[in-house]
């Protein structure tokens, strides 16, 4: 009677052990969503910026920074007609981006403490590094790591996809 009981046991604890050691290897769920839209105000011809939020959608306080568009937290992606498209001089880029990852903030603002379901807007993004004259449909995402300094730990936050249709020389804008 006692082995069936022992085996009963040892079995429990190694269900248990299993589970625990499955948790330990998942990735945590990410704790803020990314939202954009064209951002319309003051914009000249040709020209197109997009305005990113970001909300928090966990149980904590969540820190954002207000120089994360500047040093490059986020990933812009746009295609052009359903085709990736390249930045237009990407060396410089990087090498703009690198200088101002290592320079202090000049925003003059704090760090903000987001509440369970506050948002933080951030300032207009330009997309001049992608060349948007030609006719056609450009889809925008823009994506961020939760954690960057620890990728074994970091899961890509995607945003919904934005299109903006740039009309043929002499059309009118769509709305």
């Amino acid at each position: 009677m006692k082995k069936p009981a022992t085996y009963f046991l040892v079995l429990i604890f190694a269900v248990q052990a299993v589970a625990l050691c499955a948790q330990t290897g998942q990735k945590p769920a990410p704790r803020f969503t990314l939202t954009i839209s064209e951002y319309r105000k003051e914009r000249a011809p040709g020209t197109y910026r997009i305005r990113l939020i970001e909300t928090n959608i966990s149980n904590e306080d969540l820190r954002v920074g207000p120089c994360a568009v500047e040093r490059g937290m986020y990933n812009l992606s746009v295609a052009y007609d359903g085709v990736l498209m390249e930045e237009r001089d990407v060396l410089a880029q990087h090498l703009k981006e690198e200088r101002e990852r290592r320079t202090p903030c000049t925003s003059g603002a704090a760090w903000d403490l987001l509440k369970p379901g506050q948002s933080y807007v951030s300032l207009a993004i330009g997309l001049s590094r992608y060349d948007m004259t030609n006719p056609g449909a450009y889809e925008i995402t823009v994506s961020r790591e939760t954690d960057p300094d620890h990728p074994e730990k970091s899961v890509t936050v995607k945003s919904n996809t934005l299109t903006i249709v740039v009309s043929e020389p002499g059309e009118a804008a769509p709305k």
